[in-house]
């Protein structure tokens, strides 16, 4: 452990000079109160009905400050455009701008939600959601949005379409949309759901599409060229820069940057120079240890949260020595994660207790045990197992998250102490063929929206690494999927978590800490769900 400890401090440092490369003035002493601060919200979304009440963004404006381009530098940027494709969280940045949804699930106030492209909902029967659709909004393209895009919207979602799979299990339960006239739709469930408004809520596969235009151009013309309702269109993409342009037909109020441009820099110094010398307003993926170098600046300032985001390692359970659970079990064990959070995050990621987020609120389970450290438990589960010292590859793409390829090299030091001979493998798509590294972003702040959703029937994991999927877990989060008792649900929340801690088909790290850098004179707030929204509500330039 002593190796990897060192291992983790030479990455460290390494990391901050390489940061404060460029010329720049040595970071000052102490952080800013924006630093410090870590968010959590954890009220559930609510339900029923909808409110009636119009969103702030319905509202004109009024002598708002405008701000000509608004300039992000960004690490990565998504492979295509199509929402439903590419669901991830580099995509979210963008997404959230361009495209909406029928309910707003408002993350400034605990998931609460309020209407959007729907103006009010209510609950027909326990199988069916009516919504009354806001009328008079237009898509990029000029066409009035419409029920028969709702319905095309949905109904996509079961065509077999590459890349479309985690969103389709987003809204698994979604039998039939019945189109009641141009401005009323019904949604209708194959069984009871409890949290269908949550899932309709969801800004990671449940955006409105318009019909005409998609069947026009196409998926793939759609996914260089897609057209939305939000309040920004796109006005061209490569893989290095998106363009986004307001839209001036927009239904809701007017934003304030008439232009933004996400810019790809790879690197984390790289996009520190880009702030300092103002080449760029906002910064993503800031590290902890790089958060003084932006505050000493002039001009500067840095906003940090931890996110509704977990990092976490894919075991391929069909693989060689890994199809022995106590290997993976043994893995697991032997992952010091406190020590990755002291030492590369500075103590602001937070080791989970189990597969879940604070922000499931009732939901959540204070006393679930955190995850375990076990160096010598470990050890036994290998003198158990069948492992005979074949080697496993930990692949993972260069710098796609942050810390990720310090936490890898650590990772595996750490697995040699149980004598599992791992190593790291740098790729450009991960095939989970071994194992391999991920995120896990709560959908929603439901236990359906985490663990079930990620992990269970429909998910990517189960057609991929974990197609021994054992049929205890599958009925679990069909009963939990199904339940409208609260502490039935509670009972069966619990279990998932416990068959898949023991089935172990991958491994928890951290909730990660986020930061931005951002320049005096916007006043900005970004969301736990590392979306990036840039609506009137939520950014106004001040000087």
């Amino acid at each position: 452990m002593r190796r990897a400890a060192m291992l983790l401090a030479v990455a460290l440092l390494a990391g901050t000079l390489s940061g404060c490369s460029g010329g720049q003035k040595t970071a000052g002493t102490g952080t800013s109160a924006a630093a410090q601060t870590q968010t959590a919200q954890t009220e559930a979304a609510g339900k029923g009905e909808g409110d009636k009440t119009e969103p702030e963004g319905s509202k004109p404006a009024e002598n708002i400050k405008e701000l000509e381009v608004l300039k992000i530098g960004v690490a990565d940027l998504p492979k295509h455009m199509d929402p439903m494709r590419d669901v991830g969280n580099v995509g979210i940045r963008i997404h959230y701008n361009i495209f909406e949804t029928l309910i707003l699930a408002d993350q400034k106030n605990g998931y609460e939600q309020k209407p959007m492209l729907a103006q009010e909902w209510r609950r027909v029967d326990d199988y069916t959601v009516e919504f009354k659709l806001r009328q008079g909004v237009k898509f990029h393209n000029g066409d009035e949005m419409k029920a028969e895009d709702i319905k095309y919207s949905f109904d996509r979602l079961k065509k077999d379409i590459q890349g479309i799979e985690l969103a389709s299990s987003l809204m698994l339960t979604i039998k039939d949309v019945e189109v009641v006239d141009d401005y009323t739709v019904r949604l209708i469930t194959d069984s009871v759901d409890p949290i269908l408004e949550d899932r309709v809520a969801s800004s990671w596969g449940s955006w409105i599409l318009p019909k005409d235009y998609l069947e026009e151009v196409g998926d793939e013309g759609f996914a260089s060229k897609p057209v939305g309702t939000g309040p920004y269109k796109v006005v061209s993409y490569s893989p290095e820069r998106v363009v986004l342009e307001r839209f001036e037909d927009y239904w809701g109020e007017k934003p304030a940057a008439k232009k933004i441009e996400y810019i790809v820099y790879p690197e984390t110094s790289a996009r520190i120079t880009a702030l300092i010398t103002g080449e760029v307003d906002i910064i993503t993926q800031l590290p902890p240890d790089q958060i003084q170098v932006v505050e000493s600046q002039k001009g500067l300032r840095v906003i940090s949260t931890n996110i509704v985001n977990m990092h976490a390692l894919r075991y391929n359970t069909t693989f060689g020595p890994l199809k022995d659970k106590r290997v993976r079990q043994a893995l697991s064990l032997a992952i010091d994660r406190q020590l990755l959070a002291d030492t590369l995050w500075a103590g602001k990621a937070v080791v989970p207790r189990g597969h879940q987020y604070p922000e499931f609120g009732d939901m959540y389970f204070a006393d679930y045990p955190l995850e375990e450290y076990n160096l010598e438990k470990a050890k036994e589960l290998i003198a158990q197992s069948d492992y005979n010292g074949e080697v496993i590859n930990y692949e993972l793409r260069n710098g796609y998250y942050t810390f990720g390829n310090e936490a890898a090299e650590a990772i595996v030091d750490m697995w040699k102490e149980i004598g599992v001979n791992a190593q790291v493998k740098f790729v450009e798509k991960t095939s989970n063929t071994e194992i391999s590294n991920w995120s896990n972003s709560m959908r929603f702040p439901d236990p359906l929206g985490g663990l079930w959703l990620l992990w269970g029937e429909g998910s990517s994991p189960s057609v991929e690494h974990w197609t021994d999927m054992p049929q205890e877990f599958i009925d679990t989060g069909r009963q939990l999927s199904s339940t409208t008792d609260e502490a039935k649900r509670k009972e069966l929340a619990r279990k998932l978590m416990d068959i898949w801690k023991e089935e172990a088909p991958g491994a928890l790290l951290y909730y990660p800490f986020e930061s931005w850098g951002v320049r005096d004179g916007l006043e900005w707030e970004p969301y736990s769900s590392q979306t990036m929204d840039f609506r009137a509500h939520n950014l106004k330039v001040t000087e």
